[in-house]
């Protein structure tokens, strides 16, 4: 018994399922997880390691390589990027792309057995290797605690107290901190005193850890107890650090605090730090839980907030830098909203153009198909988010196309007299096979999408899944609900019952074309060549872009001083900046971050490592439309007041993002020759209009001071180079001895003896052996300023460089690369040195080659499913041969609204060729069932193909007017476009070329028009 069959026999058991769908629908649709973006895993760990002293050519030489070298030899890793700077390595570790969030786990604790096991290799020095591999988690609630009239070391406590209460909030997995500035206790030593006592530092810095070290004293039996012993002596508070006894020579003995200024103070120089809206700040992020619901658990947190803040003291202030569950209230708020103007447009079209009775039935079948996706997201684990909702609207059209052809069908037999079991059973019937394959046809479209091994691939992945569902849950309702409500609801019109069925002028228009199409076929053919022809050259002046911009109201400066600047001036620079950027129109907030880039909140934004000479701006604005005129505002602001910092302004994108847009790799040996290639692409882009942001990632040299030291002079002193090191350390940043425990703080102790002159230490006092100190330059044979590279890029084992830029105001970044490639690739390249295109390009490419990677397997099946459908090969060939068409409507509708030709207007042409051979089936399936009926095979072609127009041509308009309100939507509008104008060529020239080509494949005369169709 088919499915078709027992639904009209089980009438009752039908609707009650129907009942049922629809209430799970709606309670599945209210326990779906809402995100902004679908969950997107960053499957890169980073290995940091600390090698103090050491400059960043030994860092490479010493540490990065041989980290590289142990991380690599895996076959999950795709590539292995590094930074080499003076005393740290960073090596990032990025595994390939189709590697699932599942596996990831276990492959970084595969990475930290290497890691550990090339501890060995690493040199004296070297602290051990920490390996990062949260690097890549978004913390989507990032907020700045301020305050007038508190100390930061105030505010850190009421941010720890309010991290210790948001950490009890359901879904709140990690909360941490930026902008803290730790407090040190500097003792600030006299060299005077010392020098007069005797006494060298290096004793005060000994005598400072073995009073203030913990050390077990063991216990002692009391009778029948065991009592823990302990000595006093460690530092309870300041003050009694400068009561530590200091030994001198001979019985002579004094106070630290008479021999050095004892202070509690901020980090100098200090750490990365933060403003919001000018007022120092400490920022507190937070991450939600796997699979949480981020509404959810932003407005748990927004409660708690609001109790905590009200028992805070007055003027503490809590402001939202990015607050993700506002951003995607907001965003599926919206989504919804096109949803269901969505639905209303589709169920109105349908209404106006299939009656009353068929509209509703139709109607139906589109909202519990919805409310069945609903359910069975909630099962499968997908979220709701701006993918699913837009595959929704996407799939919205396409939804009603089996129930159209089942509600029409029935309506046609009722109308020829048919009894209403038959009318309503036969075509159900007959047509359930045919349309499940078009069905599964139309779903595998996406189905590239769904394996591409990229990033971009597992981005998108809910398209298919969410298409999928929707379009096989059309089908069901198609084979039970639409043919027990056809048989229960729908009624011929009275009066209409027995009239020409196609005598409307739509039918006569299409009749009149189809019988001149049919007598001058080859005439047909040469047409659509032609379109053919012209769509491919259209094509080629549509512009290429790799995602569009996303509508978030908020941009990000990335702001940099030369290599070598100091913290105190990025942050005066970008003060200056702030109180400029605060008195724009449309700002409603900026946070500042200095020496280092913030958490990653949002999945677009890749966390900058510490450094001193760069600052971020994150301006939020009421209305992202007035970004781009901002940001032209700003360029020229920087270019005029901060003409020494290089301010690199950019919006978000909508999906994975570059750090500059076009980007020349260089890779090679020699940092020279690679500065020198790039400095000559440099030129290029600076010599090519509409490029901006031109600089590389190596940025300028750094300046050195070097003492060279004397081994014959430092030996004859008792001076080792270690000493040495040592005690510049000490006149400058100070040397850290211990920590003084306070509560559950640890404050470090420093020891400094500043020179008077921080730009000649000749004279400068050096301890070695002896605790009579000399002067720096009687161990040295002078000194020395040399320019050094500040950092050392490497990609796979060979040192990189790029040149960089972007493209100025809506030009692509595709244009611009287009300009700009063949001078940059006329630049010789010494023999071992190799070029390749990074930034949106690279994206871009590895994306498509992700997504055409199972594109073959989606057309074998396919061709399968076609051929199985009509036991044939003609058929499928015909279908085939017409998916070329899809290209006219694409370029026309590209050129005509000025859209781009990216990777989600690629699935759009995807989804086009899906919908193209379902129209067909249904048209090719029943000219072959007229023949086999005993028609002449070129009347059946005629009818055939003017009883399947209307459904032909209501798949095709449902599709178009449901896909409208993405047209509105920046991230969709190209995938829309793509759609709906290529659809409407598409579905007017498969009615007209499908029975040209059905003759021609059959060999069916058309030149005496036997059986013509009246027009």
């Amino acid at each position: 018994m088919t499915l078709p069959d027992f639904s009209l026999r089980n009438q009752t058991t039908v609707i009650f399922a129907m009942v049922l769908l629809l209430l799970g629908g709606i309670w599945g649709y209210f326990r779906l997880g809402k995100l902004e973006d679908p969950v997107f895993t960053v499957k890169t760990a980073m290995v940091m390691t600390v090698y103090p002293g050491a400059s960043p050519h030994e860092v490479e030489q010493q540490v990065t390589r041989p980290i590289e070298e142990a991380v690599q030899g895996t076959d999950e890793v795709y590539k292995v990027r590094s930074e080499s700077r003076a005393g740290l390595s960073l090596v990032y570790v990025d595994l390939n792309e189709w590697i699932r969030s599942d596996d990831l786990q276990q492959l970084w604790d595969m990475l930290r057995r290497k890691v550990t096991a090339v501890q060995s290799q690493l040199p004296d020095g070297a602290l051990p290797s920490e390996v990062m591999d949260d690097y890549g988690d978004v913390y989507g609630l990032f907020m700045a605690l301020s305050a007038d009239g508190y100390s930061l070391a105030e505010l850190k406590e009421y941010a720890d107290y309010i991290r210790r209460e948001l950490m009890l909030v359901p879904d709140v997995e990690r909360i941490t901190f930026y902008g803290i500035q730790p407090e040190v206790v500097t003792v600030d030593v006299s060299r005077a005193k010392c020098a007069s006592l005797g006494i060298s530092p290096t004793r005060i810095a000994s005598m400072l850890q073995a009073q203030n070290t913990m050390a077990p004293a063991g216990a002692m039996d009391v009778g029948s107890l065991r009592v823990r012993i302990q000595p006093s002596g460690a530092f309870a508070s300041v003050d009694e650090i400068g009561a530590l006894v200091i030994q001198g020579e001979g019985d002579e003995q004094v106070l630290l605090k008479d021999l050095a200024t004892i202070t509690r103070e901020y980090l100098d120089p200090a750490e990365p730090m933060m403003r919001f809206n000018g007022k120092a700040a400490i920022g507190i992020a937070a991450s939600a839980a796997d699979g949480a619901n981020v509404v959810t658990m932003g407005e748990a947190v927004n409660a708690r907030l609001g109790e905590l803040m009200a028992g805070l003291p007055v003027g503490i202030e809590l402001n939202k830098v990015y607050y993700q569950s506002d951003f995607v209230k907001d965003k599926i708020k919206g989504f919804m909203i096109n949803l269901a103007e969505s639905v209303a447009i589709v169920i109105g079209v349908l209404l106006v153009t299939m009656g009353l009775r068929s509209g509703l039935i139709i109607a139906a079948n589109l909202v519990l198909s919805i409310m069945g996706t609903f359910l069975v997201m909630l099962v499968w684990g997908i979220d709701v988010q701006k993918i699913s909702l837009a595959a929704l609207i996407l799939v919205m059209g396409m939804i009603v196309d089996n129930a159209i052809v089942v509600a029409d069908a029935g309506l046609v037999n009722l109308q020829k007299g048919m009894t209403r079991l038959d009318a309503i059973a036969e075509p159900t019937r007959q047509s359930a096979v045919p349309l499940l394959g078009a069905t599964v046809i139309a779903c595998l479209a996406f189905f590239p999408n769904y394996m591409a091994p990229t990033n971009t691939g597992e981005f998108c992945a809910s398209l298919f899944q969410v298409v999928a569902i929707a379009l096989m849950f059309s089908w069901l309702l198609a084979m039970s609900q639409t043919p027990v409500f056809c048989y229960r609801f729908l009624t011929v019109p009275e009066g209409k019952g027995g009239e020409d069925l196609h005598a409307g002028a739509p039918y006569r228009l299409y009749k009149r074309l189809l019988n001149k199409a049919l007598r001058h076929r080859l005439v047909t053919l040469g047409l659509m060549v032609g379109l053919l022809v012209l769509a491919g050259a259209g094509m080629g002046m549509v512009e290429k872009r790799f995602f569009a911009d996303a509508d978030t109201a908020q941009f990000v400066v990335d702001y940099r001083r030369p290599e070598g600047s100091r913290i105190d001036m990025v942050s005066e620079d970008l003060k200056i900046a702030e109180s400029f950027v605060l008195n724009m129109e449309g700002v409603t907030g900026v946070a500042t971050c200095v020496g280092q880039g913030p958490p990653r909140f949002m999945n677009a934004v890749n966390p900058e490592p510490k450094m001193a000479n760069y600052g971020q701006l994150i301006i939020n604005v009421d209305d992202y439309r007035k970004i781009s005129a901002m940001m032209d505002e700003l360029a020229e602001w920087f270019a005029i007041n901060l003409p020494g910092g290089e301010p690199h302004i950019t919006k978000y994108i909508s999906g994975p993002k570059a750090d500059y847009r076009v980007e020349a790799r260089f890779t090679g040996p020699d940092p020279a020759v690679l500065r020198s290639l790039a400095e000559q692409a440099r030129a290029v882009m600076a010599d090519t209009p509409n490029a901006i942001n031109i600089t590389d990632d190596w940025r300028e040299r750094s300046l050195v001071w070097e003492a060279l030291y004397a081994q014959n002079k430092g030996r004859r002193a008792g001076v080792e180079r270690t000493d040495l090191a040592r005690d510049l350390l000490g006149g400058t940043d100070g040397v850290t001895v211990t920590s003084y425990r306070e509560h559950d703080e640890l404050i470090p102790v420093k020891v400094v003896y500043s020179s008077p002159d921080q730009t000649d230490f000749s004279a400068l006092p050096v301890w070695g052996i002896s605790d009579a100190g000399v002067p720096v330059a009687q161990v040295t044979e002078g000194s020395d300023f040399f320019w050094e590279d500040p950092v050392i890029r490497r990609y796979n084992r060979r040192r990189v460089i790029r040149a960089q830029c972007d493209p100025a105001g809506t030009m692509t970044s595709d244009t611009l690369l287009q300009k700009i490639r063949p001078r940059v690739e006329a630049i010789p390249l010494p023999a071992g040195y190799t070029r390749e295109w990074e930034g949106e390009y690279e994206l871009s490419t590895e994306s498509n080659e992700g997504l055409n990677a199972f594109l073959p397997v989606s057309l074998v099946a396919m061709v399968m499913i076609l051929v199985g459908l009509f036991n044939g090969i003609r058929q499928p060939l015909m279908i085939i041969t017409i998916l070329p068409l899809a290209l006219v409507g694409m370029a026309a509708g590209l050129l005509i609204f000025g859209q781009p030709f990216g990777f989600l207007a690629v699935l759009g042409a995807y989804s086009l060729i899906g919908m193209m051979i379902k129209n067909a089936v249904v048209l090719i399936d029943l000219i072959d069932e007229d023949i086999r009926g005993g028609k002449d095979p070129l009347a059946a072609v005629k009818e055939a193909s003017v009883n399947r127009m209307r459904p032909v041509m209501m798949a095709s308009v449902t599709t178009i007017f449901g896909m409208i309100p993405l047209i509105f939507d920046v991230m969709f509008v190209s995938m829309a476009v793509t759609i709906m104008v290529g659809l409407a060529f598409a579905t007017v020239l498969t009615l007209v070329v499908i029975p040209v080509l059905y003759t021609l494949f059959f060999k069916i005369r058309t030149d005496e028009m036997p059986g013509e169709v009246a027009s």
